[in-house]
């Protein structure tokens, strides 16, 4: 392994990484790469770069004289990723305001973010989201991962239902510990839950935070009933934008902390 230098970042797309990356492995760019690095950027053969190969790797690349294909030298090291796998499910908040949501999380160090209908959300379960929206969610993703260094681009699933998404956690592939975000008076802050929870590493933190107007009764109960631990995040009602930032960085804090 060697350190990483300061190149440019680039991550590669899922079919790009199919078989597993090595040394000597080739990669064959897409159109809008090939224009980026050689275009933009005015990268000539030979010149490097790093491939972000979407599970943790980086690898440093050089472009060869095909303008087509890049070749990967050596494995790089990183290590900016936190010690817990960490899950926001984000009850949508109104207009575009997801996507600021998505890109300062991604640089918090999410892994995963599940938009979420709600009962108040405006948008309403049903409702057709899009494939063109959730990639461009995606891409968000994408670039906030390059930008801040991280391992991992985070995965943006498509939305669905609460509920939908609470009977997906039943059996957990890894020791969990699930936080709903409520502005309840007696609900301890999330720190202290934290601090107290003895968590392990390998494990998963679950977060989810409400959309404007926050959870209903019922949803605070079946996420309850669901395994999920009602928190705070302080004495001051947070919009539902800043609410999932403020989680996100509490539970980085913590993690890196440990």
């Amino acid at each position: 392994m060697i350190k990483k230098r300061r190149l440019q970042r680039l991550t590669l797309q899922a079919h790009q990484v199919l078989s597993a990356l090595q040394i000597n492995s080739p990669i064959t760019l897409t159109t809008e790469q090939r224009h980026y690095l050689c275009n933009v950027l005015r990268l000539e053969t030979e010149s490097e770069f790093i491939a972000l190969d979407r599970q943790g790797g980086w690898w440093l690349a050089k472009l060869s004289s095909d303008p087509d294909i890049a070749e990967v030298i050596a494995k790089l090291e990183n290590n900016s990723e936190l010690a817990a796998q960490i899950t926001l499910g984000i009850a949508m908040p109104k207009g575009s305001n997801i996507e600021s949501v998505i890109r300062q999380t991604t640089e918090l160090g999410v892994r995963q973010i599940v938009p979420l209908f709600s009962d108040r959300t405006i948008l309403k379960s049903g409702t057709e989201i899009g494939n063109q929206k959730r990639d461009r969610w995606q891409r968000i993703a994408e670039e906030a991962a390059e930008l801040s260094m991280r391992n991992y681009v985070p995965e943006i699933n498509s939305p669905q239902t609460l509920t939908s998404w609470l009977d997906t956690l039943a059996n957990p592939t890894l020791p969990t510990w699930k936080y709903i975000c409520v502005t309840s008076p007696n609900a301890p802050h999330l720190l202290i839950t934290l601090l107290n929870s003895n968590g392990e590493e390998n494990s998963e933190i679950i977060v989810t935070t409400g959309c404007e107007g926050g959870w209903t009764t019922r949803e605070e109960e079946m996420a309850i009933a669901a395994g999920f631990i009602p928190v705070s995040l302080g004495d001051r009602v947070l919009s539902a934008i800043t609410a999932p930032v403020v989680a996100l960085s509490i539970v980085g804090a913590f993690l890196d902390t440990q």
